[in-house]
């Protein structure tokens, strides 16, 4: 306990470095220059951070990589274009990156930890109003860096990625970590500083597009196609050799941006069949993707709100093993949805239309709730907001990784698992479930669980192996949170 204490008051201490050395306030407590659409502030550990900024909300949020020779005047027309089409920009130095990956403490390189953490201290410094996944995009060396971002974690918080003529390999004192379908092999033995090739992964699950353009490509057109032609959801676009000239960046820019404002995620309908109003929430919609398991099955529905790490890992999988069993599921993406402060009364709102409205949309009279960490915390406020009708319609709770205390705002302190000051105890709107059937889960690793401290008659226990992610057992937590499995240790 003392350890991961010690750890947790390290991370925010790193959160405020920049402040403490450059004499500014944290990049989450400063907003944007009124009427200047560029800018940049200090990020650690990635130095300078080139801002564009679109006039209205932006559509999405893009981290833009730079080429081996650092942020250029050819990069910041770029990143100036792509915010010309409401998109919200980082431009990202790679070498400054990779120096990131190798000062940092780990063993292995992965971008996607400082990438993360950047667009997550970007969005709170712009003050928008809800989280997005971004699109990663970038050129040369960058462009080869953001295909291992979506290869290193590929069903983790980006959402999608286009690479703009890679480079065949990477510099990195380092080797590359170590993730389900990534390969990479050192290719300089006895180099200072060794190069790096990747393989193509068969385990990405989000959009990738590469833009191939001569005479700038380093990798021979046939080469290219076999790797792209490998990976899922990847394709290839060639663009004809226009020479050296500014006529030819800025067809390759509006290539791009096309390419990139196409990997936007799609806005649902508001209305569902009928004319039942669907929230304005991050949804993702997982149908059926199997046949139903009994006739039980055929009336349910499911909901599942997110952990504090949006849209990724477990909650992805989960839904799909619900799918599978023939029960449409609807995510919502926690880090997105209460990014703005929410209360448990307007939450609750929010929920019952859900059910109304995909209920009709479905034909579903009945819906499983599912929360996951964050979400366990705040579903029980939620349900105990629901009206008489609405509330009769759940088939059952499930809250997995059950914490001690509710938020309905993410803070800095929510990443680092410190309880806000607006914080609400979780225990007494539990208490206000009684008489649904609720199901609380546990890993047995879990160390400050709160599904101990309810008491038995008001909630099944379950207990599975791993920690808070459950060892990252989907079909096990399916069968629990289906009621297909008797309270107590479960293993499979």
């Amino acid at each position: 306990m003392m350890g991961a204490l010690i750890r947790k008051v390290l991370l925010l201490v790193a959160a405020l470095t920049p402040a403490l050395l450059t004499g500014s306030a944290p990049a989450q407590n400063r907003g944007f220059p009124a009427g200047e659409r560029t800018a940049s502030y200090r990020f650690a550990p990635l130095g300078e951070i080139a801002v564009y900024r679109p006039v209205g909300e932006p559509r999405g949020v893009v981290l833009l990589l730079s080429d081996h020779d650092g942020w250029t005047r050819t990069m910041a027309r770029m990143g100036e274009e792509l915010a010309r089409h409401d998109l919200l920009v980082a431009g990202v130095s790679t070498p400054a990156l990779q120096r990131a990956m190798e000062q940092a403490k780990r063993r292995c390189a992965n971008p996607d930890y400082p990438l993360i953490d950047l667009s997550r201290d970007l969005q709170h410094a712009m003050r928008v109003t809800r989280y997005t996944k971004p699109l990663l995009m970038g050129v040369g060396a960058g462009a080869t860096l953001a295909y291992a971002g979506i290869a290193q974690w590929p069903n983790g918080g980006l959402q999608a990625a286009l690479s703009i003529n890679p480079v065949a390999s990477l510099d990195s004192a380092k080797p590359w970590c170590a993730a389900s379908g990534f390969t990479a092999w050192r290719i300089s033995p006895h180099s200072h500083r060794p190069a790096w090739k990747f393989g193509p992964s068969r385990r990405v699950t989000v959009p990738w597009v590469v833009i191939q353009q001569e005479p700038a490509a380093t990798i021979d057109s046939g080469a290219l196609l076999r790797f792209v032609s490998v990976v899922p959801h990847a394709s290839l676009i060639r663009l004809p050799d226009s020479g050296a000239t500014e006529g030819g960046a800025a067809h390759l820019r509006a290539r791009a941006v096309a390419a990139i404002t196409a990997l936007l995620p799609p806005r649902l309908p508001h209305e569902a069949s009928g004319g039942t109003t669907i929230p304005d929430m991050p949804l993702t919609i997982v149908p059926t993707a199997g046949v139903a398991r009994s006739g039980h099955e055929a009336n349910r529905m499911a909901i599942l709100y997110s952990g504090d790490g949006g849209w990724v890992g477990i909650d992805r999988d989960l839904t799909a093993e619900i799918a599978a069993a023939g029960i449409p599921v609807v995510g919502v993406d926690s880090l997105s949805y209460f990014w703005i402060a929410r209360s448990p009364k307007g939450a609750g709102r929010d929920l019952a239309q859900l059910i109304r409205a995909f209920g009709q949309r479905w034909n579903k009279p009945r819906v499983i709730l599912i929360g996951y960490s964050f979400g366990a915390d705040a579903l029980p406020h939620m349900i105990a907001a629901l009206d008489p009708e609405t509330r009769s319609r759940i088939d059952s709770v499930s809250l997995l990784g059950l914490g001690a205390r509710a938020q309905f705002q993410f803070h800095m302190a929510s990443w680092l698992d410190f309880d806000s000051s607006d914080s609400l105890p979780t225990l007494p709107a539990i208490a206000r479930l009684r008489g649904l059937t609720l199901r609380c889960v546990r890993g047995d690793l879990e160390k400050d669980s709160a599904c101990p401290s309810i008491p038995s008659w008001l909630a099944q226990q379950y207990v599975v192996p791993g920690g808070h992610h459950f060892g990252r057992n989907a079909p096990l937590l399916a069968h629990v949170v289906l009621g297909e499995r008797r309270p107590g240790r479960v293993a499979r």
